[in-house]
């Protein structure tokens, strides 16, 4: 399984506009072959940061993803509204509740 976990800090002036790019964006995604799981919230003590999770089955679903035509549509929407950005992808073995 893959996880990638990141944020978005978002221009305050362009909040609206990179709401509108997530919630495109994330209806696409989560329609996939190989998602497990794909989120954008927004952040408590930040409201223009947007924290980011996502789970692919596998590599092959991942890459597939990444070459989607609504991730470069949600790409070329969301980086004008960007202040900055981290994310980073995560290759895990195995996974259990915490809990």
């Amino acid at each position: 399984m893959i996880v990638v976990a990141g944020h978005l800090a978002v221009n305050p002036e362009h909040r609206d506009a990179a709401l509108a790019a997530i919630a495109t964006g994330v209806a696409a995604t989560r329609a996939e072959p190989g998602c497990v799981d794909y989120r954008f919230s927004p952040d408590l003590e930040d409201e223009n940061r947007f924290n980011l999770i996502e789970q692919w089955e596998s590599e092959e679903a991942m890459n597939e993803h990444l070459a989607t035509p609504h991730l470069a549509e949600f790409m070329t929407a969301i980086v004008p509204c960007l202040l900055g950005a981290e994310i980073i992808r995560h290759d895990v073995s195995s996974s259990a509740p915490l809990f």
